[in-house]
């Protein structure tokens, strides 16, 4: 573990204040669930993601629909890839999301790039294509991203695809 140097007091509520930069740092929302670990002597927030809970499902879908589709495919939570397959998303599993795929899970709003664009994945990793993204909301949250990729334009069916991923990962969250 790392110190930050930074002590705080306990309220008569029992609540702790995380200082604004370490927010700021984690990237950690106003409102954000965290999960609570106990270490021994010591206690752990860590940032909950209710995707990680379906993480070997997410792996199992983007195989499965790159498999049938040949599209290129990643699935995130709210500020990482948690699974990706195809040859163009083969370097990217486990890497923060840019700005630019934050804003569009945070708008709630599927994008379709219907001209070849270059889209900012991460903030190393940029890639041309047409894209199809539609984000993943459960219980009314915004908790993640089905993002398809392709070479060529997108017929009706990616949407079907990414709404069919984006139900399934939905129930199988609200189930756990």
């Amino acid at each position: 573990m790392k110190s930050t140097g930074v002590v705080r007091r306990i309220d008569d509520l029992g609540r702790i204040v995380i200082p604004k930069e370490i927010r700021r740092n984690l990237k950690i929302r106003d409102g954000e669930n965290m999960e609570i670990f106990i270490d021994f002597d010591s206690v752990i927030l860590k940032k909950y993601s209710k995707i990680e809970d379906v993480l070997t499902l997410a792996k199992r879908l983007v195989k499965m629909v790159n498999e049938i589709t040949n599209y290129n495919i990643l699935i995130t939570d709210r500020e990482k890839i948690i699974a990706s397959q195809g040859l163009e998303f083969l370097d990217v599993k486990g890497q923060n999301l840019s700005a630019n795929l934050i804003n569009i899970i945070d708008s709630r709003i599927p994008i379709k790039k219907e001209k070849k664009t270059i889209l900012t994945i991460t903030d190393e990793v940029k890639k041309e294509g047409y894209f199809y993204g539609i984000p993943i909301i459960s219980t009314g949250d915004s908790i993640g991203l089905i993002l398809l990729m392709n070479n060529e334009p997108f017929n009706d069916i990616a949407q079907i695809v990414a709404k069919m991923l984006s139900y399934l990962i939905c129930e199988q969250v609200d189930i756990n």
